[in-house]
């Protein structure tokens, strides 16, 4: 089943709205909300590309500087960290695989997606001799968060649990559309030539432990700009919900139902995009509350390895599907960054996560694994009621010798509900910049993009991150 043939009638309807929506944003006219998510989206976006560039550099894996060698031809666009100027299509591929290496990109989980490991990479990849302005960039930036999350709400979670993982490449499509300057027409081409085109990137690559996991990213920021170039060029494409008799179109072939009404309601006067979430740990988000607990309770000193017999995490339904998995020794760190009792046991033994436990040094410690095997998770019924807008979690430490220790987080630190500050983001983004670009450029982009939209080039920023 793709679409309710009650709505065949307004089959069109939701890719034009959508495209016409978008066509009509002007950054003066964006609330003050959304604007504050531009600029935090744009900096931790940066921020999580250079730092994928220094854990690749630390841990020797040479993967995606081979690619450059293999796949780059000389051109006006920058691959972020590696000092290099290529051609627009690689280097949205390249600087979107680095956004997703460490899992640390925004997200939204109403969506399932994670927009800005997509969007971002793409736009930076047309700013480069266009003369785009900050404002502008911004402006089709959230123009892309807002059509993409509303085409995500329009068919998840049906999509999500097919095995698809999202569709970032329409984002990309539209950020990438709007900053060539094409019209209503050309924006709902673009978001059509980018379900076309759109990679289909499936669950066992990501949660399995592939290597070749972070390159979701990659695939959708270059697809998506492929799009927007294809569109620019004069093609024009059908709508992303399907045309009659068949209504064979990318996102009925993809999903059981397109919900187009969920995704045009209160279109200009709600904005999804605020649902957007910053992660403070490079792990997935399902696993960010426990993991939030267990942090503050090694940091206070109230648990000791040696002394906890086990402890349950309650959760919600989909972190227990997904993240629930066991590692050991020999486990990859994308393995590990997705893993819930991994995550919680190296929470628990340093007080912190950051790039050092992902690298083979603290994955290849036995006590690690062996506290994680007494890790258990399970699900609630009432929490899974509660999840994709709150993300309930509860965690129990018992103790060997008979006592125990819990607490129970409904609001999750970087969550929609409970966002980072403007200088937390500055704090994430320093951490991940300094040790590729020096302090001194790092302090620069942050202040540049804090004031981004007094900027007459985005280009300049570009040559900040190089």
């Amino acid at each position: 089943m793709s679409l309710d043939p009650d709505r065949r009638a307004e089959s069109l309807m939701m890719t034009r709205r959508l495209a016409e929506f978008a066509a009509g944003i002007d950054y003066a006219a964006l609330p003050e909300a959304v604007r504050v998510r531009a600029r935090m989206s744009v900096l931790d976006g940066l921020g999580v590309i250079l730092g994928a560039v220094h854990f690749t550099r630390r841990t020797g894996d040479l993967r995606l500087e081979n690619y450059l060698e293999l796949a780059a031809t000389p051109g006006p666009a920058t691959a972020i960290g590696y000092g290099r100027r290529i051609a627009p299509l690689v280097a949205a591929f390249v600087n979107g695989t680095a956004s997703e290496v460490l899992d640390f990109s925004d997200c939204i989980l109403t969506a399932r997606s994670h927009p800005g490991a997509a969007i971002l990479p793409c736009a930076l990849a047309l700013v480069e001799g266009r003369r785009i302005s900050g404002a502008s960039f911004m402006a089709a930036m959230m123009a892309a968060y807002e059509a993409h999350t509303r085409v995500c709400h329009a068919i998840q979670p049906s999509q999500w649990f097919r095995g698809f993982q999202s569709t970032s490449a329409i984002g990309a499509a539209l950020v990438g559309a709007h900053l060539l300057r094409l019209d209503a027409q050309g924006l709902a081409d673009a978001m059509g030539a980018g379900g076309f085109v759109m990679p289909i990137l499936n669950g066992d690559n990501v949660f399995r432990g592939h290597s070749v996991k972070p390159v979701l990213g990659g695939q959708a920021a270059s697809a998506g700009l492929s799009a927007a170039l294809l569109a620019a060029s004069g093609y024009a494409a059908g709508p992303l919900e399907g045309e009659p008799p068949r209504f064979h179109g990318p996102l009925p072939v993809t999903c059981d139902f397109v919900d187009q009404q969920r995704a045009i309601d209160r279109l200009g006067t709600e904005w999804r995009c605020l649902e957007v979430a910053y992660k403070p740990y490079p792990i997935g988000l399902l696993i960010t509350g426990a993991v939030e607990i267990c942090i503050d309770w090694a940091q206070a000193s109230k648990v000791r390895a040696e002394d906890i017999e086990r402890v349950d995490v309650v959760t919600y339904k989909e972190a227990a599907h997904f993240v629930a998995k066991y590692t050991t020794p020999a486990s990859s760190y994308v393995d590990c960054h997705l893993s819930m009792p991994y995550c919680v046991a190296i929470a628990l033994l340093d007080g912190t996560i950051g790039l050092r436990q992902l690298e083979d040094e603290r994955i290849r410690d036995d006590r690690v694994h062996d506290l994680a095997r007494r890790v258990h998770v399970h699900t609630d019924a009432e929490m899974s009621k509660q999840y994709p807008h709150e993300w309930p979690v509860t965690v129990t430490v018992h103790f060997t010798n008979g006592e125990t220790l819990s607490r129970h987080l409904d609001q999750v630190k970087g969550s929609p509900r409970r966002p980072p500050t403007w200088d937390e983001i500055v704090e994430k983004f320093m951490s991940m910049a300094e040790p590729v670009i020096g302090r001194d450029r790092a302090n620069r982009a942050a202040e540049y993009v804090g004031e981004l939209d007094r900027a007459n080039d985005v280009a300049e920023l570009l040559d900040l991150v190089r």
